[in-house]
């Protein structure tokens, strides 16, 4: 049977085979890293929101997250950044670790308001960690500095003086200096170079005042209750337990071991934090057994972001969160990222004019408001 050949249509057109898109599973070192560092700072973020309700005697490692409470939060406003020019999904992640921050955006930083002044009979508070008089940038002796730090309180003119380490050779003529201050409650410890501890000084008569030691510490409280003009106030004087940063940045610019000065710190800060604690709990005890509105006020040692913080703002208002403007940073060595200098007062009162003051006559910078009732 004859073969029968068939023929194509010459215009018909071969069909083409669509070439198959290959996608790469190739993995990129470079993306997982970006995603590890995002989690990691995210996690960092929202551990420092939890460690102002934890104890540190339960979980004392926490309490290094909220120190670094700045550092941590500008990190991942980076990463956030780059994560959305990038069109990261895990842009979000960044943004969640971030949102519950604008809650205590008022404690770092505050814009300017034009507000009306509230009504009542002002009283301007001050708090000043003046370091023993020896700690001033300039390197200024200690008389020296002392009597530019009177000038400086003659010319702010504060009706409450509350200051921190303060150190006088000869404790019998601590009632010559201030003298626009004639009332003063005091108690310093002795040591080998000077008398220091805390002292309140006040243009309004005391009507009682104390003191609370803290178990193996030199840091301490001082307690006064003043008459303002009828009106009974207690104010506490606060120093607690010292985090020994500024110790360690000395040590550290003289030797060259630096991992030895960090594993050093650490311990030390493990340390002071769980005596921080107890030190707060003994002062709300204070607090708790005075019959007349109580404000608190120092060199807290501690954050915003910390327990120490937490506990003792509640039930209070704070100065620079009601009335301050720009940084709220008060430690003038690691300035803008430290705020460790307070006033905090009754919720009935108001406040107005809290400044921090930037003289370098300390490594602290002193804190003024203005409270009214």
């Amino acid at each position: 049977m004859p073969r029968i050949r068939t023929y194509k249509a010459s215009g018909s057109k071969k069909k083409r085979k669509t070439p198959k898109v290959k996608y790469s599973n190739t993995f990129t070192f470079g993306a997982f890293l970006f995603k590890t560092i995002v989690i990691v700072f995210a996690v960092a973020l929202l551990l420092a929101y939890l460690s102002v309700y934890i104890k540190s005697s339960d979980l004392s490692s926490l309490m290094f997250f909220g120190l670094y409470f700045i550092t941590i939060f500008f990190i991942n406003l980076l990463l956030f950044f780059v994560a959305v020019i990038k069109l990261k999904k895990i842009a979000f992640l960044s943004l969640i670790a971030l949102l519950p921050a604008m809650f205590y955006a008022d404690l770092f930083f505050r814009l300017k308001k034009e507000e009306p002044l509230p009504d009542g009979a002002p009283l301007k508070v001050m708090t000043y960690n003046v370091g023993r008089f020896s700690s001033a940038k300039d390197g200024l002796g200690v008389e020296m500095n002392l009597a530019r730090i009177e000038d400086f309180v003659k010319e702010e003119s504060p009706d409450v003086l509350c200051l921190q380490e303060f150190a006088v050779i000869d404790s019998t003529k601590l009632d010559m200096l201030f003298e626009d201050l004639p009332h003063s409650h005091h108690f310093l410890f002795n040591s080998i170079r000077n008398d220091y501890g805390n002292v309140i000084f006040s243009k309004y008569p005391l009507v009682d005042s104390g003191v609370h030691t803290f178990a193996e510490s030199r840091n301490l409280c001082v307690w006064a209750d003043i008459d303002v003009d009828g009106q009974l106030i207690r104010v506490i004087n606060c120093h607690f337990q010292s985090t020994g940063v500024s110790r360690f940045i000395q040590k550290y610019t003289k030797h060259s071991d630096f991992s030895s000065e960090v594993k050093e710190v650490h311990e030390q800060l493990l340390q002071s934090n769980r005596r921080r604690s107890a030190q707060v709990d003994e002062v709300l005890e204070n607090c708790s057994n005075s019959d007349h509105p109580v404000l608190i006020c120092g060199d807290f040692n501690d954050t915003p972001i910390s327990r120490t913080y937490h506990k003792l703002s509640q039930g209070r208002k704070d100065s620079f969160a009601e009335a301050g403007q720009g940084f709220s940073a008060s430690y003038s060595i690691l300035w803008p990222l430290l705020r460790i200098d307070y006033i905090l007062f009754p919720m009935e009162y108001e406040a107005s004019d809290n400044i921090t003051h930037k003289v370098k006559y300390s490594d602290h910078y002193p804190v003024s408001a203005i409270i009214y009732k």
